[in-house]
């Protein structure tokens, strides 16, 4: 079965319609249910969309959104863990050439450990650290 990393980006998108990548979003997502595509995410990526829609004229349908997505049955989603923290880390504690951040370090961490290639995002971060986006 085909598996994809869920970043943030993604998640954004799919929640605000206003988004500029909304309706692109929601046709990927579209596609990866006709071809039961499982998904895999991080708490990490969870906590940053709650960040990035915090605002309290926000933060009603956030909670209600990642509650939905706490149980699809296609979503894996990955706890935090001080092991993953410390590998994250470590690889952004590696890469003082770049400006990827903690969380997208976890991510990638995490897509190697299972051997994903594949990001539903739009981070150019994902395509350097060797990563195909697909938004």
């Amino acid at each position: 079965m085909k598996r994809i990393f869920v970043d943030a980006v993604a998640w954004i998108a799919l929640l605000n319609s206003r988004d500029s990548l909304h309706q692109t979003a929601k046709q990927l997502m579209m596609s990866f249910q006709q071809q039961n595509v499982s998904l895999v995410t991080t708490e990490f990526v969870l906590l940053e969309v709650a960040d990035a829609l915090s605002s309290p004229a926000s933060r009603e349908v956030t909670v209600a959104y990642v509650k939905r997505l706490r149980v699809l049955n296609r979503l894996e989603i990955i706890p935090v863990s001080q092991t993953l923290l410390f590998e994250g880390w470590t690889l952004y504690s590696q890469r003082p050439d770049k400006e990827w951040g903690l969380t997208d370090c976890i991510s990638f961490v995490v897509m190697s450990q299972q051997q994903l290639t594949q990001a539903f995002t739009s981070d150019r971060h994902f395509k350097q650290a060797g990563f195909a986006n697909l938004l």
